[in-house]
């Protein structure tokens, strides 16, 4: 038995959208993949500053203090970064000299957080740079 000339053609058909599916995901799929690991990225550095400006700001409350030295900020900022998993950060607070400082002075807390020892993916986003965030309050 031969099969009839209708069903001989809707199998060439049937091929023909087979073809041009896996055709459509060669280009397609490309994009998607940059599309997800740049989305991502992105949420990994907005993450990444969010954590920074929580840190400069939490530092910041405790250095207004009277009683707290800029030695216990840099210990708290640092251990906050090691709860938020951030690595390489530097923490900077002026006046270094915090105890003897008088009620009313300016006190900054600095967070700087390098990217490429922070983002385990570099896919999409290839700079190097760092995220630097300020905190200020005036002394208690």
């Amino acid at each position: 038995m031969t099969a009839s000339p209708k069903n001989q053609k809707s199998n060439r058909q049937s091929n023909r959208r087979d073809g041009l599916a896996s055709i459509e995901l060669a280009f397609v799929l490309p994009v998607m993949l940059i599309l997800i690991l740049g989305t991502i990225e992105v949420c990994q550095r907005i993450f990444l500053r969010q954590s920074a400006v929580l840190v400069a700001y939490e530092g910041a409350r405790s250095a207004v203090r009277s009683t707290c030295s800029s030695m216990d900020v840099t210990t708290r900022c640092q251990a906050m970064l090691t709860q938020r998993n951030v690595k390489g950060a530097v923490v900077t607070v002026t006046p270094a000299d915090l105890l003897s400082q008088p009620s009313g002075t300016q006190i900054r807390v600095r967070i700087e957080v390098p990217w490429a020892s922070n983002s385990p993916t570099r896919f999409v986003l290839q700079d190097q740079g760092t995220i630097s965030v300020d905190a200020y309050m005036l002394r208690e």
